[in-house]
Formats: C-alpha cells, structure tokens, sequence
C-alpha cells in the first residue's frame, strides 16, 4: 500500500484499496451497556434481531460489584462525573475516580480478556475477544451549558486536580485493564485540544502509562440483565419498615407517574437506532413488573417526564384512594439529559411534584417513590412528606428493569445499592457554574467544592448511602496497622432477609493540610450473607497509595501523622486511627 492508502484504514470508515481487491469496511459500533446498532460498524437483521439491553453504567456502578462489572463486559465512558448537570452522567460509572477506574478495569477485562490468557507477557501480541477503548481522554464533562458546546469548551484544569481526579480512571485503565486504545476527548485542556496535546497523548498515555497498540439474547443475558439492574437499586428511605411489601396484604396496587409505564426510558441511550431494525430482546415497563405481583391499577399523572399538563393528576390521584399501596415511578429521561444536552437544575420537571404530593396526600395505603434518572434530584419535599414511606433510586434499569423493581419492592431481592453520586440540594447549581473545572471549596468566592471528596455542604443524599431491609452486627477482629494495612470485619446478618452488603472503606488525612480531601474511597467490596450467618471480609491496602495525597503540583505525597480509616456499609460507620510518620 501506498502512505496514502494506508492513512486512508486509519479512521472508523477504512476506505479500502480496490487495486489490491481491499474492500471498504466500517469499524464503528458502540457498546455501552449491550451490543448495541448506534454506529453502522453492527446491523441487526433478521436472523439477529435483538441484542440484551443491560442498566446503564450509572446503575451498574450503583451495585460496588466488581464480579458484575466484568461478567457485563463492556466498553466504557470513564470520565469523573464532576457535576450532576452533565447531560451524560448516564453513561458514567459515577464521581468517585477510584470506583471509576475499577469499573473500567473489570468492564475492559471482561471485554477483551481471552481465557487463560490474562497475564500474556508480550502485550503488543496477546489475543484479544474484541478490542476495547476507554473514553474520554481527558476532564471531558460539558456538553452544551447555555450554549457552551463541548467541541469549544476550554477545561481549565490544575495539575493537582489533573492527578488525583480527572487522569486517575485512565490511569487504571491502561496500567491494570490493559485497553487496547484510549478515544481522545471533544474539548481543550488548558488552551490544548485534547487530541492534539502531545503531553497528554504521548508523554502520558504512551510513556508514562504505555499504552499498547491500539449469543445476545440468552436467557443467561437476560438472567444477568435482571441481576444487574437488581443489584444497583439504592433504596433511599424506608420508613417504619414499609418494605417490602407482601402480597398477601397488598393485593391491589395504584402504579402512577410518567415512568409507571416506561419502556424506551428504561433503556437509556447508546443503545439501538429506532431508525434501524435492531432492539433490546424484550422490554418489561414498571406495571409488567407490579403485575406479577397484584392488580395494578395504572394511571399516567403526567403524559410524559416534563409534565406540562395538570388534567391527568386528578385521574391519578382518585385511582391512590382505593389501592392498598401506591406505587410511583417519576423522574427524568434523555429529554431533559442527554449528550448534547446538560440539564440546567436538579428539580423534577413540570408538575411532577404536585403530581407527588397530591396522590401522597389521598393514598389510602403505603405510598413507594421510586426515582428513574441518572444524575441526582433534590427530592427534600418527598423526604420530608409523612404521607412517602420509602423512596428508590433505580437509575436507567435496561430491558429487565421493570421486574427488577417489583422484584425489590416486594422482597424477592433485599437491596443493596449505593449511591455513586452525591445528590446535591436544588441551591447548589446557583454557586458555581458548570464550566467551572475548580474541585476544591473556595469561600471567598462562595464556591461549596464538588463531590463528596471536597463538598463541604448539605446534601439530599450523599456518596454511597444506601438502606437494606435487613440489620447486621459488626465486629472489627484484626487491625494492621503496619505496610501493608490489613483490615478484617466480621458481619452477621440478625434479619431472616439474606442480604448482598457493599462496604466501602475510606481514608482521612491528618488534620492541617491545606487543599487536600476531607476523605477518599480506597477500598470497596460486596458480599452475600445468608440470613442468619456472618461472614469475614479482608481488605488490604498500600499506604503509600490509600492514604497518599496529592500536592498542589500534582505530586502524591505521604503524610506523616495520624490518618483515618473509616468503614462504612452506607448508612453507619465507624473508624480506626493509624499513625504514620
């Protein structure tokens, strides 16, 4: 080939050389969460018409399993979500970089990795299943704010907040998921489009970190589709023990909201082209889910999520005063945020609200809110409405969606979710805008800093809380407190419910340090307790890389001093003092 035919294989679209009987050949397919036919690199047809529609990663995060990350096995978007305005939070494994960058580990792996061959030593040679990308490289979170379109935006970044935050995911990416390729980012960094920054793209990818080289409907898909969203419901509140529900008590159920009947919206985007043959295998709405469980009763409340027209509430409301329990789906979807499209604040839209209260308010029985979306929501008025007893968080739950939340409300499945975002109060977004890039709290300017990591705050809900119906005793048994730590817990399951538990370990650094995080996630697993049992989990931590900070230049540092491990399964904790100098 010519220089000039070989530049022209280069691009998704590889032109082909017909003098040496070539032909053309598109590459480009995407796969989120599922083979999906978003790109013409992948055409369904009739003898492959469907492929399985997993959660979106938002909720797939939501389940701190790292077993289920791999066994999905997808390629993902790994930016940091730095702010919940970002229209593709969606697509995010949430805003904590170590999480993050574990995510894309295990979805890489599970993408690329051939059997028995996971430790091939030469890199550029070692078999592949398909070859995976990790996106968006890098501090890409800005899509069109008020006019500010990604492909303009300049992300003004300091090296500290470059190294601790925005490359940590990439880092991990590269160094211990081994990717084959990193797609570079839409926007400038620091004045340099991402994809013609020599620093980033050759100092750091290639030197630095090295980079190498550049059956879909089963039932077992299914199965694991149902897993997925499963294991990612948060549940948020749960007053009085209200759930689950049981069917000998709840025979008759009011299903109300703009989401109650949701099929398109539970799968979220990068998923199929309604233009196109190709879908997921089969869809089941929130009612499909209920109804296996007792008379549904269904009324809309609203004709779609931005809720413009009230005439639909009363219908609503009247169908609450007859049911034993009410159950309602609202929410937002890929109207209000989308890539391309950033929302401008973190209220339920239209009359979603007083569609909320008003059948709150007329319920006879329980009443169950149950929030589709994949950035947070300010839904202090339903925390503190009397009438609410419970609230969810089911993200964008794939095809199986609608069984997975029945599935949890009434008990088949004890949930055990956590927040990968922080659900931040309505106020937040007046103090700081989007293209903003500053991480840490500034009070002279009146900026509240974002994330857990540095958010100093009220919230709605914050990073990693989650409720279970079950309650456990916990025991610390041994504490190492020399390189490496060792920490060792033992929980026992007291409830007849058995439980998959996440536990999340942070750090805390010595009092006195300027600039640095109030805390920092170096540690997570999720474990299954039968009930009645108790089980003991092992965590292992470099102190060098756990309870590191990250200096104004962007160097990691050890400080001396005492440091806090804090163990926490998402709504208790409690904490150890290590001393290092």
């Amino acid at each position: 080939m010519t220089l000039y035919e070989k530049v022209r294989q280069l691009g998704n679209r590889a032109y082909g050389v017909p003098r040496l009987g070539l032909p053309e050949y598109e590459w480009w397919s995407e796969g989120l969460h599922g083979v999906s036919n978003v790109g013409p690199g992948t055409v369904f047809d009739d003898s492959i018409p469907h492929a399985t529609s997993f959660p979106t990663p938002i909720l797939t995060t939501a389940s701190f399993n790292e077993s289920l990350w791999k066994t999905i096995g997808q390629s993902p978007t790994i930016n940091v979500a730095r702010d919940p305005r970002w229209g593709r939070i969606i697509e995010t494994p949430g805003k904590d970089p170590f999480v993050v960058g574990t995510y894309a580990v295990n979805y890489v792996r599970g993408l690329q990795d051939v059997e028995g061959t996971e430790h091939y030593k030469d890199l550029d040679s070692r078999p592949l299943k398909v070859s995976a990308s990790c996106k968006h490289f890098t501090t890409y979170d800005v899509d069109n704010w008020f006019g500010i379109e990604r492909y303009r935006f300049d992300a003004w970044v300091m090296e500290q907040d470059m190294e601790e935050t925005f490359n940590r995911p990439f880092q991990m990416c590269i160094k211990k998921g081994d990717v084959s390729s990193v797609m570079c980012s839409y926007n400038r960094v620091n004045s340099i489009p991402a994809c013609a920054d020599h620093k980033l793209l050759r100092q750091t990818d290639r030197e630095e970190l090295n980079l190498h080289g550049n059956d879909l409907c089963s039932n077992t898909n299914i199965e694991l589709a149902t897993e997925a969203a499963r294991e990612g419901v948060v549940l948020l509140m749960n007053d009085n023990e209200t759930l689950p529900l049981t069917t000998e008590k709840f025979k008759t159920l009011a299903v109300v909201g703009p989401h109650a009947n949701a099929t398109l919206a539970t799968i979220g985007n990068y998923a199929f082209d309604s233009k196109i043959a190709g879908t997921p295998c089969r869809y089941t709405s929130p009612i499909d889910g209920f109804s296996s469980y007792g008379r549904v009763n269904y009324e809309a409340g609203c004709p779609d999520v931005k809720c413009n027209d009230e005439s639909l509430i009363l219908p609503a409301v009247e169908s609450t005063k007859i049911a034993d329990a009410t159950i309602i789906v609202a929410g937002i979807d890929l109207s209000i945020e989308a890539e391309s499209l950033d929302r401008v604040d973190l209220l339920l839209p239209g009359k979603q609200t007083d569609l909320i209260n008003q059948v709150a308010d007329a319920a006879k029985g329980p009443v169950v809110l149950v929030i589709m979306s994949a950035g947070g929501i300010d839904i202090s008025f339903a925390k503190n409405n009397p009438k609410i007893q419970a609230i969810l968080w089911v993200g964008y739950p794939g095809e199986e969606g609608g069984e997975a939340i029945a599935d949890v409300v009434f008990g088949k499945y004890n949930p055990g979710g956590r927040l990968p975002l922080t659900w931040y109060e309505a106020e937040y977004v007046n103090k700081l805008p989007l293209t903003s890039m500053q991480l840490r709290p500034d009070d002279t300017h009146g900026y509240p800093g974002r994330t857990y990591k540095f958010f100093n705050g009220s919230t709605v809900f914050p990073f990693g809380y989650g409720l279970s119906y079950t309650k456990f005793n916990y025991t610390l048994t041994a504490l190492q407190t020399s390189q490496p730590i060792k920490l060792n817990r033992f929980q026992h399951c007291r409830d007849l419910l058995d439980r998959n538990e996440v536990i999340l370990v942070y750090s805390q650094p010595p009092d006195g340090i300027v600039g640095t995080h109030f805390k920092q996630l170096i540690g997570f697993q999720r474990v299954f307790v039968a009930a009645g049992t108790g089980k003991k989990i092992q965590f292992t931590f470099s102190v060098c890389q756990s309870l590191a900070i990250v200096d104004y230049n962007g160097y990691s540092l050890l400080p001396s001093g005492g440091h806090t491990i804090i163990v926490s399964d998402g709504a208790i904790s409690f904490q150890i003092q290590v001393r290092f100098h």
